[in-house]
């Protein structure tokens, strides 16, 4: 090999370690207005966001009521998003792109990790990591959002069931 393959090899090394080390960090923004288009993604400027450490139920996810009436949980926080974020500027500190092609980050709207926000209201859980663990213990203690129903399925469980009758 000459010294601009063995060049080529260290770089492409280093970018992959790198990457491993800082997985977490911001590789790129976004901002521009929200577009809800389930419970844990929006899109901006033209691009699918996924909103980072949490997962909410899917848009035909059920729950059922402390009353005994089962309703569409997933369409629930749908809307609440809606509320929050819908047609407001957001800015999205993206962390990585997944296997479908969505950046995956932190979405704050008026300084607020709407996240987190989510996570707290109990209208998604803490997932794939730790960032907001400490909210969801808070949530499930004040039985906010889906720690206050009678029947609540986790939205992992939900897609698995979900695949397995497919």
């Amino acid at each position: 090999m000459g010294p601009l393959a063995d060049f080529l090899v260290l770089a492409v090394v280093l970018y992959l370690v790198l990457r491993v080390l800082f997985r977490n960090r911001c590789v790129g923004t976004l901002v521009g207005r929200a577009y809800v288009t389930d419970g844990d993604g929006i899109r901006v400027s033209g691009q699918e966001v996924r909103i980072a450490g949490i997962d909410a139920p899917e848009f035909d996810q059920v729950a059922k009521h402390q009353d005994g009436y089962w309703f569409a949980h997933g369409k629930r926080v749908k809307s609440a998003l809606i509320r929050e974020v819908g047609g407001r500027r957001v800015h999205v500190a993206i962390e990585e792109y997944n296997r479908f092609g969505r950046a995956v980050g932190i979405v704050t709207c008026n300084g607020k990790d709407v996240g987190e926000w989510l996570v707290r209201e109990g209208h998604a859980i803490a997932a794939y990591g730790h960032r907001y663990n400490h909210v969801e213990r808070e949530a499930q203690k004040a039985r906010r959002g889906m720690w206050g129903h009678a029947v609540n399925i986790d939205p992992r469980q939900w897609r698995h069931r979900k695949q397995s009758r497919n």
